[in-house]
């Protein structure tokens, strides 16, 4: 009889390469959801942090200050007996506006007394103070003292040489923001009370849509002033700098008959990031040469360099000449007592903004010092 055929039944797996596919797929696609996500409640907390800091300074309306700020006197008369005064004052006064729009403000009176009574007046005229600036006029006033009454303490002033004066006013006005202009008015008289009532109450309508209108606008603009300036400074990835900053000599052993030399250097490498994210870096491989030839290297572990930060690193290096080729190069360069030394790496990383966005970015070492072997030291460390 033939055999029967024999079932070969298939290893049982836990997961085939398309269901492996299918799940990597789905996983990429869970990952780029929660970074979208991630964005947008970062934009959406960036823009509250915008939207209070609008509010509380460019918003914010402040009280203008109104002061005298100097004075001189053109005519000054003062009589011991009896005692009196007669004396024009010119004074200069200042309207300080600290906010971000104009300040109007009207006709006012500026008082001025001694000991209470008022001696002198005169009229602050209306006008504008530009916003963030202090607008500066001058007035002139006549402080006479008929109207004070008949005392000792103006006798005793005037013969100490100081007679204490004060001035009060109030200045009334109006702080504008965002000036909007007022639509035109039409022209011809109103047919009735009821119809001019109505077309005002029109218009006053009309001219707070637009002055809503203007404020949209003008945030607006503020907000894409702020997100362009945020894109070009926070979000901008630039290159972090990789350099030696400084390097001692630890053992020195110079043979100016063979020449060579073996020499173990420390020295103190620095990544600087100036960006507003931390910068991850591998492991990287240092490599000093003399003249193009490798003569040592060491190993820069790896680290992250914070944000807006330098981070330092110490490795110690053993400089041996023995890889060199036979030249008279070494021995002139070791008779001179100088030897020129580079240094080159390549630190490969990746910035990390906000915990969500990575960018990779590598930076490049090119360094040059020369080795002093009379005072064995460093000297002119120079990295590009």
């Amino acid at each position: 009889m033939a055999e029967k055929d024999q079932q070969v039944y298939p290893m049982p797996q836990a997961k085939h390469d398309e269901e492996a596919a299918v799940e990597q797929s789905k996983e990429l696609r869970r990952k780029k959801r929660m970074k979208c996500l991630a964005y947008v409640v970062a934009f959406a907390v960036f823009q509250t942090g915008i939207i209070l800091l609008f509010a509380l300074t460019v918003m914010k309306i402040r009280t203008p200050k109104f002061r005298v700020r100097s004075a001189t006197f053109e005519t000054f008369d003062v009589v011991t007996t009896p005692t009196s005064f007669n004396i024009k004052m010119n004074a200069e006064l200042g309207v300080k506006n600290t906010n971000f729009g104009h300040y109007k403000f009207d006709n006012s009176t500026i008082t001025f007394f001694y000991k209470g009574t008022p001696v002198g007046s005169t009229v602050v005229s209306k006008a504008r103070a530009r916003a963030r600036s202090t607008k500066k006029f001058n007035i002139v006033v006549d402080l006479i003292s008929t109207n004070l009454p008949n005392t000792s303490d103006l006798e005793n002033d005037i013969n100490s040489g100081f007679l204490p004066l004060t001035s009060e006013s109030t200045l009334q006005g109006k702080v504008e923001l965002f000036k909007v202009y007022p639509m035109p008015q039409a022209n011809g008289p109103a047919k009735h009370d009821e119809e001019a009532a109505t077309m005002q109450s029109e218009e006053l309508r009309r001219k707070k849509r637009m002055k809503y209108l203007a404020y949209g606008v003008a945030f607006a603009v503020f907000q894409t002033g702020i997100i362009l300036i945020f894109a070009l400074t926070v979000m901008k990835i630039k290159t972090p700098k990789f350099r030696v900053r400084s390097a001692t000599l630890e053992t020195f052993d110079i043979v100016t008959a063979t020449p060579s030399f073996n020499i173990r250097m420390n020295a103190e490498v620095g990544v600087k990031n100036t960006n507003f994210g931390h910068y991850k870096f591998n492991n990287s491989t240092i490599t000093f040469f003399y003249k193009g030839t490798p003569i040592g290297s060491a190993i820069v572990p790896k680290a992250r360099a914070r944000a807006q930060s330098t981070k330092k690193l110490n490795i110690v290096v053993d400089l041996i000449s023995t890889s060199l080729p036979s030249t008279s190069e070494l021995g002139n360069d070791i008779s001179s007592g100088l030897l020129l030394l580079s240094s080159q790496s390549t630190l490969q990383g990746k910035v990390e903004l906000f915990k969500v966005m990575k960018k990779k970015k590598s930076t490049q070492m090119d360094c040059t010092m020369t080795i002093n072997l009379g005072d064995r030291t460093i000297q002119n460390l120079k990295c590009k």
